[in-house]
């Protein structure tokens, strides 16, 4: 990451990362369609984990509002269902964090490219003629 190493302070490399990583999290859906044309295989295993995430999640949200009408309607034992629906949202968000380290590393290995990416190394030589003031 050129771009990042050419932030010449601490602070100036942190927001620039910040930075990036919003322009990347923007561009998500885009590279995921982009994986899809170049390794449909990489890019089922993408699928599969994020629909798993879907489902767990949906199936965990519904479940929890089950449970806390049947805690406030019958009986306070159903906020044990509360903690099952939980753990099905939060491993659904776990699911879902394998499914874009799948996109990730396809930026890694160079399988899809970023345009964030690119953009932000094309910066580079702009940031090295523009003059240093501190």
């Amino acid at each position: 990451m050129l771009w990042l190493e050419s932030h010449r302070t601490e602070q100036h490399r942190d927001v620039a990362e910040r930075i990036l990583l919003r322009y990347l999290l923007d561009e998500l859906g885009q590279l995921g369609t982009r994986l899809h044309a170049k390794n449909s295989a990489l890019y089922a295993d993408h699928d599969r984990l994020m629909a798993e995430a879907d489902l767990r999640v949906n199936v965990g949200a519904g479940l929890a509002v089950l449970a806390v009408a049947l805690s406030v309607r019958v009986s306070a034992l159903f906020l044990v269902i509360f903690g099952v629906s939980a753990l099905l949202i939060i491993m659904g968000m776990a699911r879902a964090r394998q499914a874009n380290d799948v996109i990730v590393q396809a930026l890694v290995i160079g399988e899809v490219a970023s345009t964030a990416l690119a953009e932000a190394d094309g910066a580079v030589e702009v940031l090295r003629t523009t003059p240093h003031t501190e």
